[in-house]
């Protein structure tokens, strides 16, 4: 069992390293049954004991070679054991990390045909799981795809089914348990604002998600986190919005009255001159004065209900100017 294996090392290469020791039977490179590369271990069977024992021995540091090295990387080459001492020797040592993609998850939900779990499912249904399982597989040769463990993709949904009750089925699994904290739901294709259509009767057949773990782009990832990243420096760069001046302190100079000078509200102008704001009160009827009480000072002209009411509905009256103030 040849481990430390390059992850490009091909199976002629392991073969001709290990023809010195004797006449091979196989040499048998394994692979990762999802993204098909090499785990960086074999499995080569020589067609004598004595081999066997040579090529080990020559392994060891000690010995005269100082261990067997291929593309740069000293192998380590142990004696092939049984299924059942494997599972034996794997539930004694202690557990390794999983490694960064995750590998462990890409198989969740994998119904096979034949099974138990399988019952019930439509020919159609396994046909799309197949074609699902087969373009997984072909991602997940790219050492930049991994499988995310928060993340699910959801195939096999009715076209009528939008976020909001999507979100109402994943909530109703937990009925009598904690509900998780769903951070996100988003179904492609929706209608803007997250609002879909009516959904039609059900058809007699049962329809089945396809439930399992996203696959993630690293490449993608950091170009998303770059953009937010210069987002938010744009945003600390930004200088702050000019809000409203404060108001000035001090009291205001006194504004200007609007209002003519007292001597041309003169009721009798001066012999041979006309006063300009008595122009259209001449053409109408005088009013009669206004009595002069001294407590509330004239604001400007009044209107108020007066006159014959014509067509049953009265009509307003303007004041012309008062003849003092």
């Amino acid at each position: 069992f040849p481990s430390n294996l390059s992850f490009d090392t091909e199976e002629e290469a392991l073969g001709e390293l290990l023809e010195q020791f004797g006449e091979l039977q196989y040499v048998c490179i394994v692979l990762h049954p999802d993204t098909e590369q090499s785990k960086g271990c074999a499995f080569a069977q020589f067609k004598t004991q004595e081999a066997a024992q040579k090529c080990l021995k020559a392994a060891q540091e000690e010995s005269e070679l100082g261990g067997l090295r291929l593309e740069g990387r000293q192998l380590r080459i142990d004696l092939a054991v049984s299924r059942d001492q494997a599972e034996k020797l794997r539930g004694s040592k202690p557990k390794k990390p999983p490694g960064t993609r995750n590998l462990y998850l890409a198989r969740e939900g994998l119904i096979r045909a034949g099974t138990k779990a399988a019952e019930g499912v439509s020919e159609a249904d396994m046909a799309k799981r197949a074609r699902f399982e087969e373009l997984k597989h072909q991602k997940l040769k790219d050492q930049n795809i991994f499988v995310s463990r928060t993340r699910l993709c959801v195939h096999n949904l009715p076209k009528a089914v939008d976020s909001s009750q999507l979100r109402r089925l994943l909530l109703r699994l937990f009925q009598g348990g904690p509900a998780p904290w769903i951070k996100e739901v988003a179904v492609l294709g929706e209608s803007p604002g997250g609002f879909g259509v009516q959904c039609p009767p059900q058809p007699p057949h049962f329809q089945r998600p396809i439930v399992e773990f996203s696959l993630e782009d690293r490449r993608k990832l950091k170009l998303k986190e770059q953009r937010t990243q210069r987002s938010l420096l744009k945003l600390q760069q930004k200088p702050p919005e000019k809000g409203p001046k404060p108001p000035e302190k001090g009291p205001k100079p006194p504004e200007k009255d609007p209002k003519p000078p007292e001597q041309d509200l003169d009721p009798k102008p001066s012999q041979g001159k006309q006063n300009p704001l008595c122009k259209e009160t001449k053409k109408g009827p005088e009013a009669p004065p206004v009595p002069h009480t001294g407590a509330v000072p004239w604001s400007g002209f009044r209107t108020e209900l007066g006159g014959q009411p014509r067509d049953g509905a009265p009509r307003t009256k303007v004041l012309a100017l008062p003849s003092h103030r």
